[in-house]
């Protein structure tokens, strides 16, 4: 177990931050009761929680260099730092994806 609790708390907001997103993206498509507008909530949602998680994770990294090892969890933030830099990409891609919808739906009318 890792003394090292900032590293712990990266991890399990990037794992938040993917289930939000894949729980929002597989309600789109599998549930007939969810479209696209009611899975919008879960791109803003996830883009806050991999931040965070990213930042954590770099924050635990720092307390582990500064304490010269001895409170562990490097290895639990370079897990979640690159958990939490995949959930922000694919916020962004989301974010990306939803404007480019808006702009070709603005257009359509």
């Amino acid at each position: 177990m890792s003394r090292n609790p900032k590293a712990v708390w990266a991890l399990v907001t990037a794992l938040a931050a993917l289930g939000v997103l894949l729980g929002g993206l597989a309600a789109a498509h599998y549930s007939g009761d969810v479209g696209l507008y009611e899975a919008i909530p879960a791109i803003p949602v996830g883009l806050v929680l991999a931040f965070v998680s990213v930042r954590l994770a770099r924050r635990a990294r720092l307390d582990h260099d500064r304490s010269l090892g001895r409170i562990g969890g490097r290895g639990i933030a370079t897990a979640a730092r690159i958990l939490g830099g995949f959930a922000l990409i694919l916020a962004i891609t989301g974010v990306l994806a939803l404007g480019v919808f808006a702009v070709l739906s603005y257009a359509a009318e």
